[in-house]
């Protein structure tokens, strides 16, 4: 295969992670968990090729981003090293100098002045070069090496393009845009009627009882302080000129007294019973003082959803101000859900039998109907075509046609959605074509790039599979673990 290609020079890989290095400077991480053989700045050779420290802290920092952004920003340390981030970088730095090592092999180099044009390509002149630079903590020889393993890998790419036939692109255009005359029949969930009896909704409820439970309840021990004493204003007047920088707006301004008054008398009087709560505090743990005792649910109006998980995590809550009084609680006993008893049940038990018995039946008026239905000839349709569909739900209508264009029957009922089906659609495929020219037309640009893409990206595994059987691969990083 090696050997073709170089005869055909046409090859390249559409792949994010080779075509581009990030110009940043990689901040370290620890490597505690591996031990380096060879010497502390090598850790692994491809033929003559030396993968660098560096060379897999670039690695690791790229694909670190690129998890980083798949989880929302999310992404730790911690978690990266679970997920095995740093094994899967010293991989991806070792096929990188696969694709090295095989330019060498066909003679491509970089040249100084290869070098200096891409510099000025991305800085346009050497002085903000130079403040890059300096505001990374790069040295230029460093940042020239790293440019220079680039180009040289892009000049791979140039020099191994293949572009995509003919032939190619009609078969990646007759898999996305393959028409079938659809004939459809949309059979409604909401319209099938089902009765159900008295007998029967307790029958189902005695089958499924534990589907059906009381919420978890928490008996808790509390007390309560309320922040409502009176307070003259000559009192509150000092206590917020003495606070004043606590009552700014969102624009970073004092606000006048009269404005915030009310928040005033609330921090004063929080400030002021502050001791006796820590105290009601303190005997509540040792079941001491005045404390009520109630039976409540996680969500509840006396304490707030996030000190309801404090409370359950650690059994205490310290004193907290909600709704201007002072609360302080302690977890006596979590108590654990049961079956509700029938009649508290039965709204629940029969809105989920109905639910069971019209699915049934919806399924089967779906079945008997299917041998000779009479519905809507849609026309040729391609699987993008949901806006043909006129009485299905946009979402509903692109999945029915996604699940038809996968299914090998041709008459046939599909249920939509998938999860909790509201719709049977009945269909038949009445006549099919290989391509809709139209369509292959309209998006003719975006297949040639796919079908570049796959070609390329296939030939890309399969030549580092056979790079790697070639070369002389080895690591000088062990686990430690």
């Amino acid at each position: 295969m090696i050997e073709w290609m170089q005869t055909h020079r046409k090859w390249l890989v559409i792949t994010i992670w080779i075509a581009t290095i990030a110009f940043i400077g990689a901040g370290f991480v620890g490597w505690g968990q591996f031990q380096f053989g060879k010497n502390a700045s090598t850790v692994a050779k491809v033929g003559n090729t030396e993968v660098s420290v560096k060379d897999w802290q670039e690695s690791y920092s790229q694909i670190f981003e690129e998890y980083n952004k798949a989880l929302g920003g999310t992404l730790d340390e911690a978690t990266a090293k679970k997920l095995g981030l740093q094994k899967i970088a010293l991989q991806r730095a070792i096929q990188t100098a696969i694709l090295r090592e095989y330019a060498k092999n066909l003679d491509l180099y970089v040249t100084d002045e290869d070098v200096a044009k891409k510099i000025l390509e991305y800085f346009k002149d050497k002085k903000t070069y130079k403040t890059y630079l300096r505001n990374t903590g790069q040295k230029a020889v460093d940042f020239e090496e790293k440019l220079k393993k680039q180009l040289l890998i892009e000049k791979l790419l140039t020099f191994l393009h293949i572009k995509p036939s003919n032939t190619e692109l009609i078969s990646v255009g007759s898999a996305l845009y393959n028409a079938d005359r659809l004939e459809i029949k949309i059979l409604k969930r909401e319209n099938i009627n089902v009765e159900v009896n008295e007998k029967e909704i307790k029958e189902f409820w005695s089958k499924n009882k534990n589907k059906y439970l009381t919420p978890v309840q928490y008996k808790i021990a509390y007390t309560v302080i309320p922040l409502n004493q009176q307070v003259d204003d000559n009192t509150l007047k000092k206590f917020y000129n003495e606070n004043k920088l606590n009552y700014k707006n969102e624009k970073g301004e004092i606000q006048p007294f009269k404005k915030v008054k009310d928040k005033v008398k609330e921090d004063y009087l929080s400030h002021k019973l502050k001791k006796e709560a820590i105290m009601a505090y303190k005997n509540l743990k040792n079941s001491k003082g005045d404390y009520k005792i109630n039976t409540v649910p996680f969500s509840n109006d006396l304490i707030p959803g996030e000190k309801m998980q404090i409370l359950i995590k650690n059994g205490y809550l310290k004193p907290f101000v909600y709704q201007k009084k002072y609360i302080t609680a302690k977890l006596i006993e979590e108590i654990k859900p049961k079956p509700l008893e029938f009649s508290k049940a039965r709204e629940m038990v029969l809105q989920d039998l109905i639910n069971k018995k019209s699915y049934e039946k919806l399924i089967l008026t779906a079945k008997n109907m299917l041998s000779n239905f009479k519905g809507k000839d849609l026309g040729f349709v391609t699987k993008y075509d949901a806006n043909k569909i006129k009485n299905l739900p946009a979402q509903a209508a692109q999945e029915f046609l996604f699940r038809v264009f996968v299914s090998q029957k041709p008459k046939d009922f599909v249920l939509i959605p998938s999860k909790s089906p509201q719709y049977a659609v009945l269909y038949k495929i009445k006549e099919q074509k290989l391509l809709d020219e139209k369509k292959y037309e309209e998006n003719k640009k975006y297949v040639y790039n796919l079908t570049e893409a796959l070609i390329n990206s296939q030939l890309l595994a399969d030549l580092l599979k056979e790079l790697s059987q070639k070369y002389e691969i080895v690591s000088y990083v062990k686990d430690k673990d």
